[in-house]
């Protein structure tokens, strides 16, 4: 296989390398920023190009990280405290952690949602502890902070329902706003390895991520998801940069660490171990089959044994390393029940993947939202037909075809794993779990942008669909925020 050989100090810099000589017609060399500089120490007038291209993609980069923190924000407040997916055990874990110092018991019960001082028992408990050691000290910070008395109409009429919510729970959720602005920045370097010359790329991937409702709303929120968003986005960006530039052994060290810490924020993140050996067998930067092997058993060897502690403590208290709160398989439901979640099983996951269409389903028209998410899928996934039958005659980069493929094969394996948990642990997640395949829309999104992109042709054109796609998910997502405020009688100047 041949090898990408990168000329000059930026390059040797991280191959790892000693310098070697430039690789392609006249010498040319990928600059640090992806760009193509002739000769090895470049042109003025080619680097002049290549940063005319990168200053204007960094504003867009701004403004998009602006208006996604806004937007998170305001759809954090619109969100009634404690209404989030499974947000009062989530709450209840990051509790012990910052008030108690440990870990709370696995709950069988989901109802079981009050905070016990050095008793606390949630159903979220079986998750790793990552995210709450972190979210545990943004709530001693806020420790301080005043309850807050949150009140809404019941379901009877004259019903009013009221209850307290400590102080620090806003400032948890906002966050994870902060870890959504991090998955963004993460994805933008990933579509910047991957597509190097193509900034209206990079500006898709991060528009298309960061206005998709779903991802809004849930980085909006107390949940485990956000950080391993960030997790997922920058395994992500170490692929590319592998499959690209070849791994050098600093870098299996960081790819090793990287999923180490994402099994320890949930375990999901168990899909990456093997594709990541898929991708240090595929990098081109190996010397020898016998190093490749060496590399690959290295990189698993940590992020195996470093999370190792939290499935054995599991295994010990609980009798099985891969405990849950509770089993309701969808084998056990009456045959007509079981029948109906079947057969709405795939709509459902494919609608909750893009919005909470259970919190905005009276205020909304979800048909209209799946068709448009619909319309969205079917043309990005036609662009990356074109792409793979032209990948010859476009003489595309082997580490761009490879990278499309394996976020392709990752958003099939989480996917799968969804759709075998509804099947054999908890009939409900199908229905709407749909939200666990944000996980995976880091990689999605660049080739979603990818695959718009090549649909109508590099340019202009690319540019323009792109803006009009991110410009119309911005929409949807101002159309979704005002929908939760009408739900919960929350952001009054926007209920009206």
């Amino acid at each position: 296989m041949a090898r990408h050989r990168l000329c000059g100090e930026v390059g040797n810099r991280i191959r790892g390398r000693a310098s070697e000589p430039c690789e392609g017609p006249g010498g040319t060399q990928e600059s640090a920023d992806g760009g193509q500089i002739g000769g090895c120490m470049g042109t003025p007038s080619a680097e002049s190009a290549a940063g005319s291209r990168a200053l204007p993609a960094k504003l867009g980069l701004a403004a998009i990280l602006a208006a996604y923190c806004a937007l998170a924000t305001v759809q954090s407040f619109a969100t009634r405290l404690q209404w989030g997916p499974d947000e009062p055990g989530h709450i209840i874990y990051v509790q012990s952690l910052a008030l108690d110092g440990r870990l709370p018991a696995i709950s069988r019960d989901e109802t079981d949602d009050t905070y016990l001082p050095d008793a606390a028992r949630t159903h979220e408990a079986h998750h790793p502890p990552a995210y709450y050691a972190l979210a545990a000290t943004v709530w001693r910070l806020f420790a301080g902070l005043p309850d807050r008395s949150v009140s809404y109409v019941g379901g009877s009429p004259g019903e009013l329902v009221s209850f307290t919510v400590p102080g620090a729970v806003r400032p948890v959720r906002l966050f994870s706003v902060l870890l959504g602005a991090m998955t963004l920045l993460l994805t933008w370097a990933c579509a910047r390895t991957v597509f190097p010359d193509r900034p209206a790329i990079w500006l898709g991937a991060v528009g298309l991520l960061a206005f998709t409702p779903m991802f809004t709303y849930v980085t909006g929120v107390i949940n485990n998801d956000p950080l391993l968003h960030c997790f997922f986005a920058a395994t992500a960006w170490q692929w590319a940069r592998a499959l690209r530039l070849g791994a050098s052994r600093q870098d299996v060290v960081i790819l090793g660490v990287l999923l180490a810490a994402a099994v320890n924020v949930k375990e999901t993140a168990l899909a990456l171990v093997p594709l990541s050996a898929l991708v240090l067998a595929l990098e081109p930067g190996a010397a020898s089959r016998r190093q490749r092997i060496a590399r690959i058993g290295g990189m698993m060897g940590l992020a195996l044994a470093l999370p190792a502690w939290w499935y054995l403590r599991k295994w010990l208290i609980y009798g099985h390393p891969f405990s849950y709160a509770y089993y309701t398989p969808l084998t056990e439901l009456p045959e007509a029940q079981r029948t109906a979640v079947l057969t709405a099983l795939p709509g459902a996951i494919f609608l909750f993947s893009f919005v909470p269409a259970d919190v905005v389903q009276a205020h909304v028209s979800l048909g209209l939202v799946a068709l448009a998410f619909g319309c969205l899928m079917v043309l990005s996934a036609g662009g990356l037909a074109l792409v793979l039958v032209r990948r010859k005659s476009q003489a595309l980069p082997r580490f761009e075809v490879q990278s499309l493929a394996l976020w392709l094969l990752t958003a099939a394996v989480v996917l799968a794993g969804l759709v075998r948990n509804a099947l054999v642990l908890d009939w409900r997640m199908g229905l709407t779990g749909g939200r666990y395949m944000v996980t995976v829309f880091p990689m999605l999104m660049p080739a979603a942008a990818g695959g718009l992109s090549a649909l109508v042709g590099d340019g202009r054109w690319a540019r323009l669909a792109l803006a009009v796609a991110v410009l119309a998910l911005l929409a949807m997502n101002v159309y979704v925020i005002r929908a939760t405020a009408l739900e919960y009688g929350t952001l009054r100047f926007l209920a009206r």
